[in-house]
């Protein structure tokens, strides 16, 4: 098809009808869980990527943080992701320029436009905050939010301080995370009906109980620890050889030396405590969650977001959509559509034959999968319908192929003629 009549395509897609299907995927996956008797809470991971762009005429194409590194404008896409399922279930664009912290508070609104309920948000660091935690009581929204350990005089370094000496103690280890670990409970005190320009008092606060998880992983930190030293090391020698610092190298010397002029001669010394409380804060994490009070369950709740960061090298590697490509806002709205749809499909083939995959090394009987799921789709594009004007039937399919249709979940097509299905002309087509 020309480009042109590609772009007309995506221009008939409308924004009310993509919010439809997006009411109708979550009812149908409530639906799924309930119907094999899962009663938890969706867990959806969140997350957001930059979409570079050449287009001047897109109102969203700002200059920001660009995830990948591209020296141009961007477009901000945020997805939810099903952990279990690997399903992609929502997505939004935004402003190039707008920071990941910001975006809690539409993620909740969008939420409660679509009727999506009982979901627990699992998100990094970016998305932390006090003004995301508060937004997310008040709304209901369960959270299992990765905090900043960075932020100087904040109660996630409060908390750390405080359990340090626990933190290396050998019994509170957990051999199955291999990191040391403990809970905390804190009353936490927000508004629950904010009034603009109006200060809270005690009557108008409410509290809930939220679970700090602290953890510590020792080989983190001798790994951050030994890479300072090996900077230090680069440092001193350049100095020494009267060689030019690159820009993280003077940024360094002046964050951990101390500068010494005598004699109109410089010379510089390491401050040791500089570089131990450079230190003071590697290796620690802080997940803290209303809903989550297991230390072991939030950390493999956690784990399982890699789910969205698969699903952004998905859409931006594997389905070549690291560029929108689009010259209209329009079109715009219908390719991002059509391209979630493509990256939801990749998905579930890759979550499925991830899925037999382990199954197999859990039973013999099976035979394991090996391709990745481009080759798989590849593999099934032999498979060929003969249709006529009576109905169609599928070619013959056996060996690997029937095992990768095993795999991925679908019915092995059948060499007895089916139905017509509505077929104008009499034709063979690739599966």
């Amino acid at each position: 098809m020309h480009p042109s009549s590609i772009g007309r395509i995506f221009r008939k897609i409308k924004k009310q009808q993509i919010e439809k299907y997006f009411s109708a995927l979550q009812e149908g996956l409530i639906e799924q869980k309930r119907e094999v008797g899962d009663d938890d809470k969706l867990t959806l991971a969140l997350d957001s990527t930059s979409i570079s762009s050449y287009a001047n005429k897109l109102p969203n194409v700002e200059r920001g943080r660009n995830k990948d590194e591209d020296n141009l404008p961007q477009i901000n896409l945020l997805m939810l992701v099903e952990s279990k399922s690997g399903l992609p279930i929502f997505y939004r664009t935004y402003d190039g320029n707008v920071p990941d912290v910001q975006t809690v508070r539409r993620v909740i609104a969008d939420n409660s436009r679509l009727g999506i309920q009982n979901v627990v948000l699992v998100s990094d660091r970016g998305y932390s905050g006090t003004r995301n935690i508060n937004d997310c009581l008040r709304n209901k929204v369960g959270f299992l939010f990765n905090m900043k350990c960075g932020v100087s005089g904040s109660l996630t370094q409060e908390l750390i301080d405080e359990e340090r000496l626990n933190l290396q103690d050998l019994n509170r280890r957990d051999w199955y995370t291999q990191v040391f670990q403990v809970t905390k409970k804190i009353n936490w005190i927000y508004e629950p009906s904010p009034v603009k320009n109006q200060r809270s008092t005690r009557k108008t606060q409410e509290t809930a109980e939220l679970y700090w998880h602290i953890y510590f992983d020792r080989q983190i930190a001798e790994n951050a620890r030994q890479g300072l030293f090996e900077r230090i090391d680069r440092v001193q020698e350049k100095i020494a050889n009267g060689k030019a610092l690159d820009e993280n190298e003077q940024t360094l010397l002046e964050e951990v030396f101390e500068k010494h002029e005598q004699d109109n001669a410089v010379s510089y010394t390491v401050d040791n405590k500089k570089v131990d409380q450079k230190l003071r804060y590697k290796g620690y994490r802080v997940l803290v969650s209303d809903e989550i009070s297991d230390a072991g369950k939030a950390w493999c709740a956690y784990q399982e977001r890699w789910i969205v960061e698969d699903t952004f090298k998905t859409l931006k590697s594997r389905l070549g959509c690291s560029r929108n490509r689009v010259s209209d806002n329009e079109s715009l709205t219908g390719k991002t559509f059509v391209q979630f749809l493509a990256t939801s499909i990749a998905m579930i083939v890759r979550t499925r034959l991830r899925k037999y995959s382990e199954e197999c090394k859990k039973n013999s009987t099976l035979p394991m999968v090996y391709d990745g799921d481009c080759r798989v789709l590849d593999s099934l594009n032999n498979v060929m319908q003969a249709r006529f004007c009576g109905g169609y039937y599928f070619g013959e399919i056996a060996g690997k192929r029937r095992k990768l249709f095993e795999a991925l979940g679908v019915p092995v097509p059948d060499a007895e003629p089916e139905k017509e299905q509505d077929y104008e002309d009499e034709e063979e087509t690739e599966f």
